[in-house]
Parts: C-alpha cells; sequence; structure tokens
C-alpha cells in the first residue's frame, strides 16, 4: 500500500472476468432451459385442451377447434411455431401437437352422456329388482 491507494494484482481482475462469464453464461442457459419447459408445457395443455374440445362438442368442426386453441396459446419462446392437429375415427378423437424438436400425442373416447344414463337406468333398475 503506496500513499493510501490499495492495490491488486492484475491476475485477480483476468480471474473474476473469467468467473463473471461462467456465471452469465450459466444463468442464460438456465433462462433458456425455463423457456423450453414452458413452451411444452403450453404446447400440450393446448393439445389436451383441443381433444377435450372434440371429445364434448357434438358436431364441432375439429379443424376449427385445432385453429382456434392454437391461436390464443401465444407465442412460444423457444419452439419456431405451435401446430395442432386433431382426427377422429369412429368412436376416438386423437391429437398431435408439434413444436421444434417436440411432439406429443393424446387420444380420447367421444363423449357419450346418453350411453352413461342408460348404465344409470340399468344399475338403478337392477338394484330395485334385487331390493337393495
Amino acid at each position: 500500500m503506496k500513499g493510501g491507494k490499495f492495490y491488486v494484482k492484475g491476475s485477480f481482475t483476468v480471474e473474476a472476468a473469467c468467473i463473471m462469464a461462467a456465471v452469465l453464461l450459466s444463468i442464460s442457459v438456465m433462462i433458456h432451459q425455463a423457456a423450453h419447459v414452458r413452451d411444452e408445457a403450453v404446447g400440450a395443455m393446448g393439445l389436451h385442451e383441443a381433444v377435450e374440445k372434440g371429445r364434448h362438442e357434438k358436431g364441432a368442426e375439429l379443424h376449427v377447434i385445432s385453429s382456434t386453441v392454437q391461436d390464443y396459446m401465444g407465442h412460444p419462446m423457444t419452439f419456431s411455431s405451435y401446430q395442432i392437429q386433431l382426427k377422429s375415427s369412429w368412436n376416438r378423437i386423437s391429437g398431435k401437437a408439434q413444436g421444434t424438436g417436440w411432439n406429443h400425442e393424446i387420444e380420447g373416447k367421444r363423449f357419450r352422456p346418453e350411453a352413461f344414463l342408460r348404465k344409470v337406468t340399468l344399475i338403478e333398475g337392477l338394484g330395485e329388482s334385487d331390493g337393495d
């Protein structure tokens, strides 16, 4: 220490700069990974919503449902875009969502409330005949 000034060796400054570069790089990688996980979650939830709407809304056009859900999913952070496709075969609805390097598929039966009501009526009739 000369004349009230404190001197530090130059190597300390270079080491600190290297450490800061590594810290900032790791933080940016974590932010990118969080954005990627967010995009996957939004894509999966949008696909699930589209399939559920396709299952429950009678007479709805599947391409309209998929484009509507796709429109309000927002802008992806790491994917170039979301694509949702719905298909119907007999009594099943299947959906596929795609993003950059990511895809997800969901399939479910069409919702038929009349079948449920018939089963409930049958169970009630069996219960009355047995005396339960």
